[in-house]
């Protein structure tokens, strides 16, 4: 009786198992193209001739096992470095500046030492060349001997500098080590001049027939260097409010103080009020609100 295909192919796959098929497999074509260099043509047989059934099975299953081992390399860091390999963080901070063009900013830089990283640590900062800054990292070089360390970046912004924000990049490498942080520059126009008051406390409370004292301290924005009035009036009417002095000179970029004083007598009603503190220069005006209490 004749055998079947599904017959004869089982047999062949009962047959024990031989890893020449597979090799012939892939240099079938490679054989045919010699052949093609000798004479010219091609047995097109050769290259059609079948590959045995477990011979693609087992094609498939290293296929499978290739797969999953990657996988799992991937998942558990087989094929990375070792994790516990000596090396180091870079850190810049503050993590963004304001600087005005013309002026400097600094940033701190602390690098630390991980897995007993003992080595020294190189440091290159870089701008985009737009801005036209000029960087300086001091000290470039970095010991971690005692496990940590620290060096700055300076950011000299140039009067010319459009106003924009900008990303710079610190590298710090040692060997084939190397880490990267990036900070941000606000290089933005300087406010107009002007003055700004604050005072101690927001927030007073007197007894009947007490008095209290808060300082006001009143300082320059953007070179403002000028005489500045100040005035101090309770809403409602009660308890009286007076300034120590009346007048402050401010000088470009510095601050000055004023005394301010509150008092009660026995009749002063117990309830809430308001202290109103008017500061003003010429066109230049300002007003400081601080609540008080008299129980």
């Amino acid at each position: 009786m004749k055998e079947s295909g599904l017959v004869r192919t089982l047999k062949k796959i009962r047959k024990p198992f031989a890893v020449w098929p597979l090799i012939a497999a892939l240099i079938r074509p490679a054989r045919a193209l010699a052949g093609l260099s000798r004479n010219g043509t091609i047995k097109i047989d050769r290259l059609k001739k079948p590959i045995p059934v477990y011979t693609l099975f087992f094609v498939l299953l290293i296929g499978v096992a290739g797969g999953a081992y990657a996988s799992s390399a991937l998942i558990h860091g087989t094929l990375s470095a070792d994790s516990n390999a000596p090396d180091f963080t870079v850190a810049l901070t503050p993590a963004s500046l304001t600087v005005n063009p013309g002026s400097v900013a600094t940033f701190t830089i602390k690098l630390s030492s991980l897995y007993s990283f003992a080595g020294s640590v190189n440091l290159n900062a870089t701008i985009p060349s737009k801005v036209g800054a000029t960087l300086a990292v001091h000290p470039n070089s970095v010991s971690l001997l005692t496990g940590t360390g620290s060096s700055t970046v300076t950011v000299f912004v140039p009067s010319s500098a459009s106003t924009a924000t900008f990303g710079m990049t610190l590298t710090g490498y040692s060997g084939r080590l190397s880490h990267s942080v990036e900070v941000f520059l606000l290089v933005a126009l300087p406010p107009p001049p002007d003055f700004t008051i604050m005072a101690n406390s927001s927030y007073l409370i007197l007894s009947q027939g007490s008095s209290a004292t808060t300082s006001l301290t009143l300082s320059s924005v953007s070179g403002f260097s000028a005489l500045v009035n100040v005035t101090a009036t309770v809403s409602p009417m009660g308890p009286v409010a007076s300034l120590n002095p009346t007048k402050v000179a401010l000088t470009s970029g510095g601050t000055a103080n004023s005394l301010l004083s509150v008092s009660t007598s026995n009749s002063t009603p117990r309830r809430g009020y308001t202290v109103i503190v008017l500061a003003t220069s010429g066109t230049f005006s300002h007003t400081l609100v601080i609540s008080l209490t008299v129980q």
